[in-house]
C-alpha cells in the first residue's frame, strides 16, 4: 500500500466559501462584521498544507489562546498555491492568509492590496530546516549543476520554491530558462511524482522532507539558502488593508495569540505536534512528525526588513516585477509593538 503522502491536509473545513464578490478586492472584505457589533470579528483566513504550525495551533488549541473566542474566531480555508488563495482573496472570499515573501511583493505590484502584520517561519541561513530540493538516490544527483535538461517540481510558478530554485540553478552556472523544466505539483504529491519519474526533483518542506528521507532512497541536492543567502520572512500572514481598519482590535488580538502560539510551539513543540496529530489537522507518522527539524521562527512573530530588501532586489533582478514597491505601506509593523 502506498505510504500516505497527503501530510497537513484539514479534516474540517468550517463552512463554505463567501459568495464571490468583486475582482477588485479593494471594494470590500469578506467578513461583515466590524468592531462596534456584538460577538467575536470572525476572521476568513487562506491557509496552506505545510509550515503553519504555530497559526494552525490558534484554531486547534483556541483554549490556550488567550483571546480566541472573545474578539475573534477563525476559519481557515485550505488552498493548494498562490494563484488559488489571491484568486479567493481578490473575490473577497478570504480577508487574508498566509503568502510568500515574493508572491506579497509581486500581488502589491500588479495592483493587489494588502498589507503583511505577522511572520509566519523563516527560511535562516543560521538555524532551522530549510527547504530542499530531493531526487532518487540512484540518480546520482550532487548539486543543481547536475540539473541540466532535468524537470523539476515546484508548488507554484513565481513563488518561493521558483525563486529558491531558479536562484540555485544560476549559482550553479545554469540557466535557469534554458537548461532546466519546471512541473507544477502540489506539495503532497511531490514524493510520488519524483518516485514515478514524472519529475527529476521535487521540492520538500517539512515534514515532507523528513519523510522522504526516512525511506533511505531519496537524497538531498540543494536548498533555498544555496541560491538565495539571506535571512528570508518567507511565510507571512497578510490581511486585506480595509479588513484591519474597520476590525483593528480583533486584528491586534490575533496577532496577540500568534505570538503567544509561536513561543508556546516553540517551548512545547512535541506536546503541540501531538495535539495537531490527535485534532487530525496533520495526518503524518508521529515518529517522524514529532522528532523533525522545523524552520526558524521568531517568538515576537517580527519581520527581517534586509531580507525584504535582498528578495525585491531579486525579483527586479528576475523580472518578476518591473519597479520597487513600498515596503514600508507593504509591511505593518504596528501590531508587534504592543
Amino acid at each position: 500500500m502506498k505510504r500516505i503522502i497527503a501530510v497537513l491536509v484539514f479534516v474540517l473545513m468550517i463552512g463554505l466559501l463567501a459568495a464571490c464578490g468583486s475582482d477588485d478586492q479593494g471594494s470590500g472584505t469578506a467578513s461583515a462584521k466590524g468592531e462596534n457589533e456584538v460577538g467575536p470579528v470572525e476572521i476568513k483566513l487562506g491557509v496552506g498544507y505545510a509550515t503553519e504550525e504555530n497559526l494552525w495551533l490558534i484554531k486547534v488549541a483556541s483554549d490556550l489562546a488567550p483571546n480566541y473566542g472573545e474578539k475573534y474566531t477563525l476559519d481557515l480555508q485550505q488552498f493548494r498555491a498562490n494563484t488559488d488563495r489571491l484568486n479567493a482573496y481578490r473575490a473577497n472570499q478570504i480577508d487574508g492568509g498566509t503568502l510568500g515573501q515574493g508572491a506579497s511583493i509581486m500581488s502589491v505590484a500588479q495592483g493587489v492590496e494588502m498589507q503583511v502584520v505577522a511572520n509566519i517561519a523563516k527560511e535562516s541561513m543560521a538555524e532551522g530546516f530549510n527547504s530542499t530540493f530531493m531526487g532518487l538516490e540512484e540518480a546520482g544527483y550532487k548539486s543543481a549543476a547536475d540539473l541540466k535538461g532535468k524537470t523539476i517540481g515546484i508548488p507554484d510558478f513565481k513563488s518561493p520554491s521558483d525563486m529558491w530554485v531558479r536562484s540555485g540553478v544560476r549559482a550553479a552556472g545554469l540557466n535557469p530558462d534554458k537548461d532546466a523544466d519546471y512541473a507544477v505539483l502540489p506539495i503532497p504529491a511531490m514524493e510520488e511524482a519524483v518516485r514515478s519519474g514524472k519529475i527529476d526533483v521535487g521540492m520538500f518542506p517539512q515534514p515532507f522532507y523528513d519523510m522522504a528521507e526516512s525511506s533511505g532512497d531519496l537524497a538531498s541536492i540543494f536548498n533555498s539558502k544555496d541560491g538565495v543567502p539571506v535571512e528570508e520572512d518567507f511565510l507571512n500572514l497578510f490581511l486585506n488593508p480595509t479588513f484591519i481598519e474597520e476590525n483593528k482590535e480583533a486584528v491586534q488580538a490575533l496577532v496577540e495569540d500568534l505570538q503567544f502560539m509561536t513561543k508556546y510551539y516553540l517551548e512545547n513543540t512535541v506536546e503541540a505536534r501531538q495535539t495537531l496529530l490527535d485534532a487530525e489537522f496533520v495526518l503524518a507518522e508521529p515518529e517522524i512528525y514529532l522528532n523533525l527539524t522545523d524552520y526558524h521562527r521568531a517568538a515576537d512573530v517580527s519581520f527581517d526588513r534586509e531580507g525584504w530588501d535582498f528578495v525585491q532586489n531579486l525579483l527586479l533582478e528576475e523580472g518578476w516585477i518591473e519597479e520597487k514597491v513600498d515596503l514600508d505601506s507593504l509591511i505593518d509593523e504596528s501590531f508587534l509593538a504592543n
